[in-house]
């Protein structure tokens, strides 16, 4: 086998390109982020985006595909940076009770951790049809979370007798909204944690019984 000296060459130059890649979709998210946070109802337009962030406005539509491609990039990329994963984790606990609790802490800390663009995000999803899609990603799996929550919760002996799965599934579902966060945390200016306390008892006045303790 002859050896050619450039294939010594070919990984370096693939890890090269494809950290080159990573620092452009960076560079890009971050343009964006700050555009929605200077002017949350403004248009996000891609050729400022591009411009701010140093790149052709076809490298966008390269990397995302779209404009409503790069908004929901913007929107996982907030999970992502914010720690979903913990959520997750604390949402999968075996009690349902302290799966919601320290669920809906963490979500209140995902959502403080970028407060004017989940902000920004949400306002222009009700007039911007291409910022729907970020809405989605950031809300991905709420809302079916919260019926298997209910369910959980009804079959461990939590629920009021009077209060259906369904009902408790629609209360959890505005309780652990960001809309209802923002109530607290940007509007009333509560930290995070007393917003938790806030939601946490608001849901269990409602939809559980009196004096529970998790399992």
């Amino acid at each position: 086998m002859k050896y050619d000296v450039n294939m010594d060459k070919r990984p370096y130059h693939q890890q090269a390109r494809a950290a080159a890649a990573e620092d452009t979709r960076r560079r890009i998210l971050a343009a964006a982020r700050l555009t929605l946070e200077r002017s949350p109802l403004g248009a996000l337009k891609v050729d400022e985006v591009a411009r701010a962030a140093g790149v052709a406005r076809s490298t966008v539509y390269v990397l995302y595909g779209s404009r409503a491609g790069l908004f929901a990039a913007l929107a996982y990329h907030l999970r992502e940076q914010a720690g979903f994963e913990r959520l997750i984790t604390a949402y999968r606990q075996a009690d349902a009770l302290r799966a919601f609790r320290d669920a809906q802490r963490e979500s209140g800390r995902v959502y403080a951790a970028m407060p004017e663009l989940a902000r920004a995000l949400y306002s222009l999803a009700a007039i911007d049809p291409d910022a729907v899609g970020a809405v989605k990603a950031l809300d991905d799996g709420r809302v079916p979370g919260m019926f298997d929550l209910a369910g959980r919760l009804a079959a461990q002996g939590y629920l009021k007798p009077d209060i259906t799965v369904e009902e408790a599934a629609d209360l959890l579902t505005v309780v652990t909204s960001f809309q209802a966060f923002d109530q607290l945390f940007g509007v009333r200016g509560l930290p995070v944690d007393r917003v938790a306390d806030r939601l946490i008892a608001l849901a269990e006045r409602a939809i559980c019984r009196d004096g529970l303790t998790p399992e």
